[in-house]
């Protein structure tokens, strides 16, 4: 079955002129890879003169490098191709760079990535056997003639058997849950919930959100993190709830959604609908597992979020997939082209509220685990993930107690410092805080620089028993700011040692203001609305 043919550009006007080159040689075969083409200079580059006319398969050698005017130009052919070798053909995958212009269209089989009836029945029987995923699609390759014969994925099979248990889906279950919700939206206002339902009426994608959650949204939405880990017992539909972090660093849920495949198109459907629930403010950064379908909605629905790789999940991928030749082995080489969302290197600067693993949505998956080990209603699930919501919820109440009504101990002989601090920071933020007090002492100046300017100054710090290390920090008098080449406040929001390093020896018996990020302190949720409608 022929794969699609992509082809990139930067025009936005679907008849605009697009011209495009092979990215590498050798890379086009019309019925067995990808075409994969990247942008060329329309100056630079003459349109192929006979690319509207249908070519022989032999003469695949010829068309590597095809080049085509337009982006109708380059459908028109593959319609030809396709019909003239007794297949049908259809648009796929769209993708826009971060300016919303378009930069790869898809053209593929018509027939590209479905699993047949006698498949799918096939791997049902499989499954209710107790064979796993992995071994049904061994099977079915084996039975096909090898990977180049099955016609369809690993994903793509999951997503066929999940459709097919959506549509088990008894009526009155579905009527149940929307009568239930119909309720939370009388009695709270600020109750958010929609849904999508497929061809035959039955429900397919549904996403809810009560007020509270959506008020810590505008306080706490800078980052958020999510996974499709866990599936209901009932109807193996993936639950995927939306989660952040609160001013106590505990977990928060901003939303939930169950959706009915893992498809990129049902991730845009929740992050469209998600946008929507939180009045169009969309996230700094974003954690997932690396799911490609992820990746795309991500960068189609929020494009300016910086999207980051789940630490955890790397770690137990690179265990599974790396034992010998790991120069070539295609997991590594993947995630070596996408090493801008999981390396350091990438990552130091962008705030990510210190999330980097979507474990954060553990404690949803191990409460709904424990309420869920019979089949259940969707009635049930819902009430599963309400109650570990509100469990949630109380923690942080305790945690509100704590942070306003108790002292921390003081640990060091900054005094006013930390006093100052303690009564700012939330308990588990001034925790953080008085780890970089510590480890301060283990700093001191090496150098420092005069700027032009008097009220501007440059410090070179160096670590103690490590001289080789080296921070560089500059100071302002005037904003009282202080930025280190660390970067932890940027990332981390919280002050770095470095910079404690330096109020300290300029004698600072308080944090200034500059380095305290409302989202830590007790007051983070001072400003935050009390009813959305």
């Amino acid at each position: 079955m022929p794969h699609p043919i992509e082809s990139s550009t930067t025009e936005h006007v679907q008849n605009e002129p697009l011209l495009t080159s092979p990215s590498t040689p050798g890379a086009l075969n019309l019925h067995n890879k990808i075409f994969s083409m990247d942008n060329t200079d329309v100056d630079n580059v003459k349109p192929t003169e006979e690319c509207h006319e249908v070519h022989n398969v032999d003469e695949s050698d010829r068309l590597v490098g095809q080049l085509f005017c337009s982006r109708d130009q380059a459908w028109h052919f593959y319609k030809g191709f396709a019909r003239e070798h007794g297949f049908s053909a259809r648009k796929g995958t769209t993708r826009l760079d971060v300016e919303g212009n378009l930069k790869t269209q898809e053209f593929c089989c018509s027939k590209e990535g479905a699993v047949s009836k006698a498949d799918i029945d096939e791997a049902t029987t499989l499954k209710e056997v107790g064979v796993g995923m992995s071994q049904v699609m061994n099977y079915l390759t084996q039975q096909a003639g090898g990977y180049h014969n099955v016609g369809f994925t690993h994903k793509d099979l999951c997503n066929a058997l999940q459709r097919g248990k959506a549509k088990e889906i008894v009526d009155g279950d579905v009527n149940a849950l929307i009568a239930y919700f119909d309720y939370k939206k009388h009695d709270n206002p600020g109750f958010f919930m929609t849904y999508s339902v497929d061809e035959s009426g039955a429900l397919y994608n549904i996403i809810w959100s009560d007020s509270t959650s959506r008020s810590d949204y505008t306080c706490f939405g800078d980052v958020i993190a999510f996974d499709t880990t866990y599936k209901d017992n009932l109807y193996g539909r993936p639950i995927m709830p939306i989660v952040g972090v609160n001013h106590h660093h505990n977990t928060i849920v901003f939303a939930t959604a169950i959706i009915a495949d893992e498809t990129s198109q049902s991730f845009e459907w929740v992050l469209q609908n998600f946008l929507e629930a939180m009045m169009n403010k969309s996230p700094i950064s974003v954690v997932t597992d690396g799911d490609r379908a992820m990746q795309r909605a991500i960068k189609s629905v929020i494009p300016y979020a910086k999207h980051i790789l789940c630490s955890w999940h790397l770690s137990r991928n690179a265990q599974a997939n790396i034992e010998f030749n790991i120069q070539k082995h295609p997991w590594v080489i993947e995630k070596g082209n996408t090493r801008n969302l999981w390396e350091q290197a990438y990552l130091t600067g962008h705030f990510f509220a210190n999330i980097r693993s979507t474990q954060r949505c553990e404690s949803m998956n191990a409460s709904l685990d424990i309420a869920l080990k019979h089949k259940k209603t969707y009635l049930d699930v819902v009430r599963a993930i309400e109650d570990g919501i509100s469990r949630m919820r109380m923690n942080e109440l305790k945690a509100d107690y704590l942070s306003s009504h108790t002292k921390p101990f003081q640990i060091t002989k900054l005094v006013d410092l930390e006093s100052h601090t303690a009564a700012i920071f939330t308990r588990e933020s001034f925790r953080v805080f008085q780890d970089e007090l510590i480890r301060e002492t283990l700093y001191r100046i090496e150098a420092e620089i005069k700027s032009l300017s008097d009220e501007c100054q440059h410090y070179i710090l160096s670590k103690y028993a490590e001289k080789n290390r080296k921070f560089e920090i500059s100071f302002d008098s005037r904003t009282k700011t202080l930025i280190c080449s660390c970067k932890k406040f940027e990332t981390v929001g919280l002050s770095c040692r470095h910079q404690l390093h330096i109020l300290k020896q300029l004698d600072y018996t308080y944090l200034p203001g500059t380095l305290i990020q409302s989202r830590w302190t007790n007051d983070a949720k001072a400003s935050a609305p009390t009813m959305l409608i």
